[in-house]
């Protein structure tokens, strides 16, 4: 079951190169921000991004989807709440939703495979990352996703964690 809260709160100044003509955020740039959320996330979770470098592991992007809300301007403070989705052998989903002052602007997941650096090839995600990553923050109202207002026992995704969950704003992640 998807754990609604957030692993990591990670915030972005919109500058003017994330803004098209209109001065609103392009699409292009929330893949940008949520891989960076990620990075950071990690970073919070594990010490350092350098720790899976040092096992020979890495994450890279799978798939991604996200659902763009409402506009984000120029200079506006992005906050992405981070959490872990799924986990799975060699797979990790995380989510991303991201608001401005309280107003969701997007919200998505990507899929990352655990990636030995040495051979190139897929592997499982070792066992001292996973048990970080299983783990849950106590829940505090500064970590909590904007969008995930409904207790998680009560919504679509807690019964099917595929299933689209509008009262959180959350869009299905793959199955792993």
């Amino acid at each position: 079951m998807a754990d609604p809260r957030a692993a990591h709160v990670h915030r972005v100044r919109v500058r003017p190169v994330d803004c098209d003509r209109q001065g609103i955020v392009h699409a292009s740039r929330y893949p940008v921000f949520f891989e960076a959320a990620m990075v950071e996330a990690l970073r919070s979770l594990l010490g350092s991004y350098k720790e899976l470098e040092k096992h020979g592991v890495d994450f890279v992007v799978s798939e991604t989807s996200i659902r763009y809300l409402r506009p984000a301007r120029f200079d506006d403070l992005i906050r992405i709440g981070v959490r872990v989705r799924t986990l799975g052998t060699t797979t990790l989903t995380m989510g991303f939703d991201a608001d401005v002052d309280g107003t969701p602007v997007a919200t998505g997941w990507n899929r990352y495979v655990s990636f030995g650096t040495p051979e190139l090839r897929s592997t499982p995600i070792p066992d001292d990352f996973r048990r970080v990553l299983e783990r849950r923050p106590a829940p505090s109202r500064t970590a909590r996703p904007t969008g995930a207002r409904t207790p998680a026992a009560r919504t679509p995704a807690a019964q099917n964690p595929a299933a689209p969950n509008p009262a959180a704003g959350s869009v299905p992640a793959p199955r792993t």
